[in-house]
């Protein structure tokens, strides 16, 4: 088995692609471009690895889709991160393109006094565009349009349910190969 490198200066690039996740975040549905991206591993965008080595380590559980052992164990190599068996376990849930959905409903949605034990998705997409919703919310300074090619069948109608839980839910970053858009629980959507 061959042993992936992850970022080639692992402090500063891991600083970078950490302050994309929080701007994408800050103004979510707002494509940010990722800094810096690592080789890629089988199975994975190149992305979604640069997501995980800078957001996994030895506290976090991550639920991945069936990927190859090599991919597996470059990720916890460089990460330490530890494996949930379960999405309902996972602190961040990898969802491949062309995977299903979980049911947003049943995983981590923090609680009343801890809001950030909650799960976040990573979800790999084909693209960006502005032609599936309309976004609102905390970091939007005007109603936003946004759209992504590959998402799960049903994704805006399961986040809209994920919405009503708010403060409580989950959060998610939609990736491509090169840009990432956030997510968070507060975001409400409209379809359309």
């Amino acid at each position: 088995m061959t042993m992936r490198s992850a970022f080639a200066h692992p402090v500063d690039d891991s600083q970078q692609t950490f302050r994309a996740v929080l701007s994408s975040m800050a103004e979510p549905l707002s494509p940010r471009a990722l800094p810096v991206l690592p080789p890629a591993l089988l199975g994975l965008k190149a992305s979604t690895a640069a997501l995980l080595y800078t957001l996994a380590d030895q506290d976090t559980r991550v639920w991945l889709p069936a990927l190859p052992d090599e991919t597996i164990a470059s990720l916890r190599f460089h990460t330490g991160m530890r494996l949930a068996d379960l999405p309902e376990d996972a602190d961040f849930i990898v969802i491949a393109a062309g995977m299903p959905l979980p049911d947003l409903m049943s995983l981590k949605a923090g609680s009343a006094e801890y809001p950030d034990r909650s799960a976040t998705l990573l979800i790999e997409v084909d693209g960006f565009g502005a032609d599936q919703v309309e976004g609102c919310g905390p970091g939007f300074a005007a109603p936003r349009r946004f759209g992504a090619a590959g998402l799960p069948k049903n994704f805006w109608r399961e986040w809209q349910r994920n919405h009503t839980r708010f403060p409580l839910g989950v959060d998610a970053v939609l990736i491509t190969d090169t840009h990432i858009a956030g997510l968070p629980r507060s975001v409400r959507i409209r379809e359309g």
